[in-house]
């Protein structure tokens, strides 16, 4: 048997590997370490997220909680403008649909500190928007018979959802059960007597001075105050919107979504009864039957255009039905005392210069017009004797220089048959005094409509 002596070469280089596969052990326990100390950092920073966007939620849901408590006038499901179009879901009605922002001051996404954020939503408890897929008909009977669309509410059950935002995209949703319920009660009917009353919108500039008693104004659409109205004594109303300058107030309540004030029908020719003279679409003149003619005893001051009656300066005392339009101008009764001058019209009024009137029949009727009254110049309605005068307008009334009367404008805004004028609008300095001793108008028993809101449970997704 032949042994091979040992030789030393043969060993050579295996220290090497061994210190290679060390080093590639121990690298890789380096990289693993690192690679879960990463994971652990990214499950933190996670959980991180995670608590600060649910900390967002939950104060979404508390302010959201408390403005909502406080709020008892506003319908949630149905945004602001309290209006749902429940058939046609891209309408602009529901663009606003169970945004409370109006109650939070603001449109989300509400910031807090960090780059925390969260958003409120209310939604019908059956809004499609919250389930994965359709609640069957069972389910919405169960429901308290939803129907399932999101835009009626039928068992007074709401959803408060708060989202809560935070880096890394992280969002946490959570919810509250909201129970509303929905209180009428009905006023009894009231009455009004406002100086100026329209049943439509209302355009008021410049300085208007509305004094006395009953020193009121209301409209039955909106109004819009652009000028000073410094002397508004009482009310300043609308049964819809209201908008004046910052810091404006009327001497009373003021704003919008107040109660309708009815507006009488207004026809010139209910009044035909009270008149001593006609002035007829011929160019004739009666006496008041509409028969017998004047005489020697026709009234002065009026000339017939073809079209048109216009009086001038030397217009005499009554009350006169024309069956035309009409226009006033010059200076009549500014000399002495004011002209016992009535004027009834199947057409507009026009009326300019600086006349001196005051109401010539036993129902106080200063000017009443089937078409549209325009006052400009200095009338002077204001009779000093304390004889408070009625205008009457079917459709609208424009009103500009420095006019005085005392006494009601009621103006009916119907449909333009006449385009004298197609707003109601009040500009200049003009002053209207009114004391109420005309007779009140009927104000409808009106429904008001309050919440009751409970916020109760939790949910979280």
């Amino acid at each position: 048997m032949t042994t091979q002596p040992f030789d030393p070469r043969s060993e050579h280089g295996i220290a090497l590997i061994v210190v290679l596969l060390l080093m590639a052990v121990l690298s890789g326990l380096a990289t693993g370490f690192a690679m879960n100390g990463r994971v652990e950092v990214a499950m933190a920073s996670n959980e991180s997220y995670y608590a600060g966007a649910r900390a967002a939620a939950e104060a979404g849901i508390n302010r959201a909680t408390e403005a909502i408590r406080a709020d008892t006038t506003h319908d949630l499901l149905s945004g602001f403008d309290g209006v749902v179009d429940e058939l046609n879901a891209a309408a602009a009605a529901n663009a606003d649909n169970g945004d409370i922002g109006y109650m939070l001051n603001g449109a989300p996404p509400y910031a807090l500190a960090g780059e925390y954020t969260y958003s409120i939503e209310i939604f019908d408890d059956d809004d499609p928007q919250l389930y994965t897929t359709v609640l069957s008909a069972d389910q919405l009977i169960a429901m308290g018979n939803e129907d399932g669309t999101g835009f009626v509410d039928l068992n007074d059950q709401l959803i408060l959802r708060a989202t809560g935002f935070g880096p890394g995209n992280t969002m946490v949703r959570i919810s509250r059960r909201i129970l509303s319920q929905e209180n009428i009660t009905v006023t009894p009917p009231t009455e009004a007597n406002p100086a100026i009353l329209v049943d439509g919108d209302l355009n008021i500039t410049g300085n208007i001075t509305v004094e006395g008693d009953e020193g009121n104004i209301h409209a039955n659409g909106d109004m819009t105050i652009s000028g000073n109205a410094a002397g508004v004594s009482g009310d300043a109303t609308a049964t819809g919107d209201f908008t004046a300058n910052d810091g404006w107030h009327s001497g009373g309540t003021q704003g919008g979504g107040k109660s309708n004030i009815n507006v009488p029908e207004i026809h010139a020719s209910n009044y035909i009864g009270h008149a001593d003279f006609i002035l007829h679409d011929d160019g004739t003149v009666t006496l008041g039957d509409g028969v017998s003619g004047c005489g020697g005893s026709c009234p002065t001051g009026w000339t017939w255009s073809g079209t048109t009656w216009s009086s001038d300066n030397d217009i005499s005392a009554g009350t006169f039905y024309v069956e035309t339009s009409v226009t006033m101008s010059g200076n009549p009764g500014k000399k002495g005392a004011e002209l016992a001058v009535s004027v009834i019209s199947e057409g507009s009024i026009s009326i300019t210069g600086t006349p001196k009137f005051k109401p010539e029949n036993d129902e106080k009727l200063q000017f009443v017009t089937e078409g549209d009254l325009i006052i400009a110049g200095n009338v002077d309605l204001d009779d000093p004797t304390a004889v408070e005068g009625q205008i009457l307008v079917r459709e609208q009334i424009s009103i500009s220089g420095n006019p005085e009367f005392q006494g009601r404008i009621l103006v009916q805004n119907a449909d333009d048959e006449f385009d004298d004028v197609t707003t109601n609008s009040i500009s200049g300095n003009p002053t209207i005094t009114y004391n109420g001793t005309l007779g009140a108008i009927p104000v409808p028993g009106a429904t008001l409509t309050d919440y009751t809101n409970n916020i109760t449970g939790w949910m979280e997704q």
